[in-house]
């Protein structure tokens, strides 16, 4: 079984992938080009932003996940996927690596940092 600190090793040494405060909730985040792209919403589950353009194009993939992922919402750009399991961490590990290269930075510019202070704190106004 996968346990959160594997995970979180994991998701930090994903490239351009940034451990920073969440805008949804009080705990680490991780960020790429100044969007939040995964979140924990427990000690067995993670919350990524794919992009709703992904997730129809993986939606067979995600289907045969079953149990092991959700979507949020059906208009959402993030999933659920239960990481307790090897399957699901090995998913889980997979979407935040996709979900890492959709938001990078285009080639000769900087990535934005993930958002501190004042500009957290209004996000989070937000969510």
């Amino acid at each position: 079984m996968a346990t959160e600190a594997t995970l979180r090793r994991a998701l930090r040494a994903l490239p351009g992938v940034r451990a920073s405060d969440s805008m949804f909730k009080q705990d680490t985040a991780y960020w790429v080009n100044g969007k939040e792209i995964a979140h924990l919403e427990s000690a067995t589950q993670l919350s990524v932003r794919l992009t709703r353009r992904e997730i129809t194009a993986r939606r067979d993939q995600l289907t045969a996940a079953g149990d092991a992922l959700r979507r949020r919402a059906p208009s959402s750009d993030w999933v659920v996927v239960d990481f307790s399991t090897r399957s699901g961490y090995a998913l889980a590990v997979e979407l935040a690596g996709r979900a890492a290269a959709i938001h990078a930075a285009l080639p000769g510019q900087a990535a934005a940092a993930p958002p501190t202070g004042s500009r957290l704190a209004s996000l989070r106004r937000f969510h």
